[in-house]
């Protein structure tokens, strides 16, 4: 599966959970481990390749196959720069930003501070994209009636796409719309509001699908939203599910009347951002994998790496752990590193999107360091063979 990575393999140990998967609803018959030799590797070091200071990996890793045969991936800050290569194995930073917001004060504009969040192409070179747009109402003045970035921060999903194989995007105006809360941003002040972080885009039955997470409000539920376009070269044709069909239009709040806005329907049991969904071929079930922080009922105290199994995109199986370590949310002061935006690829699969994976694949994270309890911008993209096996074979770290 590819070839060997450059830099030496970290010395992290995993904890496994061996939780039953039989007690799964519409278990596929498979459970997500990690391979028993699997050792940590580097794939982009921010001490050797960064190109300032923040340039991290600050999303989960997207990726695809360019009309030239190269791999295209992000797993970029707010100035997109992709991660060119032969293969999975060995991408590397270029430089050069393929896509950048404006920083605008405006709200209505939908470019303060935008991210490449998911990309899809057919022929690897007119590329779609799906951009995780933030506000940051408390960086100008008099947008936000708080100080704190977390109670200023509005976000919306908008559309982008590239003729050049991912070396750069464009966007119309104003931005086209993907997901938004049915208000403007001076609405809900006091903590983080809008729709966030969308899966990568995946093709079934001759539509295209993506999973949003978003925080609710005025009428709209917490959740996991589905989002569904029957036509990808159409940024304007994405719908929202609303419990029984595609139907939702995102409505602009600047421009258009949303009193009217009808909500999406959060899937059960999704919690929160989803880091990737791919069909593992030989059940055809999908696999969504999720990053989360503490959780004291299971005793988790730092956070945890879990997973949960569709046939439809619809319904999805209980969270299962695959791993247990500190994210990005956890509290402890002694933690060295703590890892976030968990994303399963496999460099074998045969989509060009790497929508598929075989048997086995591998778990790419951004590891974060900690220092004085923070965490800064020493952020190394790395990777980890992960498994899916029957549910009646157990492995051993």
């Amino acid at each position: 599966m590819g070839s060997a990575l450059r830099g030496a393999a970290a010395a992290t140990t995993f904890l496994l959970l061996a939780t039953p998967f039989a007690a799964l609803a519409e278990a596929p018959g498979y459970r997500l481990v990690v391979a028993p030799d699997a050792q940590e590797e580097t794939v982009v070091s921010w001490a050797g390749e960064r190109c300032e200071e923040w340039d991290v990996p600050d999303a989960p890793l997207r990726a695809f196959r360019d009309d030239k045969g190269e791999v295209v991936a992000f797993a970029s800050h707010h100035r997109g720069r992709p991660l060119i290569g032969g293969d999975l194995a060995s991408i590397r930073k270029s430089c050069a930003i393929s896509f950048q917001a404006k920083n605008s004060a405006d709200p209505a504009e939908f470019s303060d501070k935008s991210w490449i969040a998911a990309t899809w192409t057919g022929n690897g070179r007119q590329v779609q994209a799906l951009i995780h747009a933030e506000y940051h109402a408390d960086k100008h003045a008099g947008a936000c009636r708080f100080k704190d970035a977390m109670s200023c921060w509005y976000n919306v999903v908008t559309a982008a796409r590239s003729n050049d194989g991912g070396r750069s995007f464009k966007t119309d105006e104003p931005r086209t719309l993907i997901a938004a809360p049915a208000f403007r941003q001076d609405v809900g002040q006091g903590r983080h509001r809008g729709f966030f972080n969308p899966s990568n885009i995946v093709q079934k039955d001759g539509a295209w699908y993506a999973l949003i997470a978003t925080t609710g409000g005025e009428g709209q539920k917490s959740g996991v939203c589905l989002f569904r376009t029957t036509d990808i070269k159409d940024a304007t044709a994405w719908r929202a599910y609303d419990g029984s069909d595609f139907s939702i239009r995102a409505l602009d709040p600047y421009r258009e009347d949303v009193s009217q806005a009808k909500p999406c329907q959060p899937l059960k049991p999704l919690p929160t951002t989803v880091g990737s969904v791919t069909r593992h071929e030989a059940s055809g079930q999908w696999l969504a994998i999720f990053h989360l922080g503490p959780d004291p009922s299971q005793g988790i105290t730092g956070g945890r790496v879990a997973y949960s199994w569709s046939s439809d995109l619809k319904r999805w199986s209980p969270l299962q752990t695959l791993m247990v370590h500190p994210t990005m949310w956890s509290k402890n002061c002694g933690d060295k590193q703590r890892y976030a935006y968990g994303a399963v690829a496999d460099p074998d699969s045969s989509s060009r999107n790497f929508e598929t994976t075989d048997d086995e694949a591998f778990l790419f994270m951004s590891k974060m360091r900690v220092a004085d309890c923070k965490v800064g911008p020493q952020r190394d993209l790395v990777r980890v063979k992960v498994r899916i096996v029957p549910e009646t074979q157990r492995s051993t770290p």
